[in-house]
């Protein structure tokens, strides 16, 4: 008797587009779910704009301030931990948020414990009481709040809609009433002129205060802290854990079209072609990439209705921003890790934006950063122009560079009264630009976080990962869910893994990291 082996089916293959944090989630998941990957990114390492960069022995973080789900006690924790070894990650809990100042000797610290913060307002603004206490009030009830390890809409069954409706229930008032109302506007209840600029300036002033009611919930609950090492060693990370399960990056592979065929009467994407030409060939193809490249250039615009279109003319994005960063050779041991502060003279940015104010991270909690006995310095400016500094990269490189040594040097200068004589410590300094954000994320409108949480955007308003008229495609990231930030974009990661795995005929799995 001859016995034969039955002949193995050949896991099915799918290109994902972009190496960021959704798109490297995407691809460990289908990885853990048997399918065959590959991961095609523009830039030369991971991260997208979870990453570090480095400058004379300074290596300058550019995106993570907290991670939620940095500790368990959330489902945030439980998908991190299915990617990371999270218990060899040494997390570092701020005691301040921010350190909010006016430059004439008043002060506001923004502590993450809820107490601490109570008192701090109470004593600092008195007279703004019943504002304190609305806030107050929410993040102690949003304490309470465990956000589970959940899947897509679309695969919510009824079971799932109910479950959901008894777990968020007793919140969904809070809910909708905090997030009908922006940051601004909460702000501008406050009669106390610091405690109105500090609310007003925790984030971008058009986003839903319940956003800010959250993450100092978060906070106080110690489940959303720093990762020692900075953004692109957690990047990195990931990348570890995709290519042990398999995967396959190809670095400095811009994609300029996403292939289509019609079969059985139906539209759908096989493949794409890069920059350079080279045809790939896919199953299915997952864009974690810029939603805006995705949808009118690798896609041409054919795929959008007219929801979509609308929310790409009318709805506000995360600005793009400046990046200023210091390597000065003192230890800056008494300051906050977060400050806020007057500028003793305004700089003016770029034409129309002139600022006043600076945000300024103090490095010091993380010494992989910066040589020892020194410190890194980081501010992140918000910039109302992408396409002046874009233009003027491209057409007046020498004034482009002008132009960036001038706000390095005025920049410096007008913090000096507030934090010494940088100009005398200064070993390195560095200037990101919008168009250094485009250049290196391809971000539309160099945004940051993709759509803004707005009120009228909505809190639960998750844009579809599929297109109409498009079979085997799907999109992840921060163009598909308003807030934007890493728990977005590995959830997003996640969630097109589950729906790929039910159209696939396959029952999801994962598994914790250690297990």
């Amino acid at each position: 008797m001859i016995i034969t082996q039955k002949p193995r089916k050949m896991a099915e293959k799918i290109i994902i587009i972009g190496a960021g944090i959704s798109g490297m989630s995407a691809g460990c998941y289908l990885q853990m779910n048997g399918f065959d990957t590959e991961i095609f990114e523009l830039h030369n390492q991971p991260g997208g704009l979870c990453t570090t960069w480095d400058r004379k022995g300074y290596h300058i973080d550019g995106c993570i301030h907290w991670l939620v789900g940095s500790r368990p006690g959330s489902g945030l924790y439980d998908a991190w931990n299915e990617l990371i070894d999270m218990e060899k990650l040494e997390i570092y809990d701020h005691d301040v948020f921010y350190r909010f100042e006016d430059g004439n000797g008043n002060y506001i610290n923004f502590y993450n414990n809820i107490d601490k913060l109570e008192t701090e307002l109470l004593e600092k603004a008195p007279e703004d009481k019943a504002v304190i206490m609305d806030y107050i009030g929410a993040a102690r009830r949003f304490s309470k709040l465990k956000m589970p390890l959940g899947k897509p809409r679309e695969l919510f069954t009824l079971a799932d809609g109910i479950s959901a409706l008894i777990h968020f229930g007793p919140f969904m008032p809070l809910l909708k009433k905090w997030s009908k109302v922006s940051i601004a506007s909460f702000a501008g209840r406050c009669k106390n002129p610091l405690l109105k600029k500090t609310l007003g300036n925790l984030f971008v002033p058009e986003m839903s205060v319940v956003f800010v009611m959250i993450t100092t919930a978060w906070m106080h609950n110690k489940i959303a802290g720093y990762p020692i090492g900075g953004s692109l060693h957690f990047s990195r990370l990931m990348e570890k854990k995709y290519i042990e399960l398999g995967g396959k990056i190809h670095y400095n592979s811009r994609i300029s079209k996403i292939l289509t065929r019609k079969s059985d009467g139906k539209k759908m994407a096989h493949g794409v072609i890069t920059d350079r030409a080279e045809t790939h060939y896919a199953d299915y193809v997952v864009s974690a990439a810029d939603g805006h490249n995705t949808l009118f250039e690798m896609l041409e615009g054919q795929y959008t209705d007219i929801k979509t279109r609308q929310l790409y003319e009318n709805e506000l994005t995360f600005p793009s921003f400046f990046q200023l960063s210091l390597g000065i050779n003192r230890v800056l041991e008494t300051e906050a890790s977060s400050l806020i502060f007057p500028l003793s003279t305004p700089v003016e940015l770029e034409p129309g934006n002139i600022i006043r104010d600076i945000s300024v991270r103090v490095h010091s909690f993380d010494p992989t950063l910066a040589p020892t006995g020194k410190t890194l310095l980081t501010a992140m400016i918000t910039s109302s122009n992408e396409a002046y500094w874009s233009d003027l990269r491209m057409n007046d490189f020498r004034k482009y560079k002008a132009e960036k040594e001038r706000i390095i040097r005025e920049l410096t200068e007008a913090m000096e009264v507030r934090l010494g004589p940088l100009s005398l410590h200064l070993e390195m300094s560095d200037l990101s630009t919008p168009a250094t954000v485009v250049r290196y994320t391809n971000n539309w409108r160099g945004s940051f976080e993709g759509w803004i949480m707005t009120p009228k955007l909505g809190l639960f308003n998750q844009l579809p990962m599929t297109l109409p008229g498009l079979e085997k495609f799907y999109m992840a990231g921060q163009w598909t869910a308003p807030g934007g930030g890493l728990p977005t974009a590995l959830m997003c990661g996640r969630g097109v893994s589950q729906l790929i795995c039910r159209k696939s005929g396959k029952k999801f799995k994962s598994r914790p990291f250690n297990a």
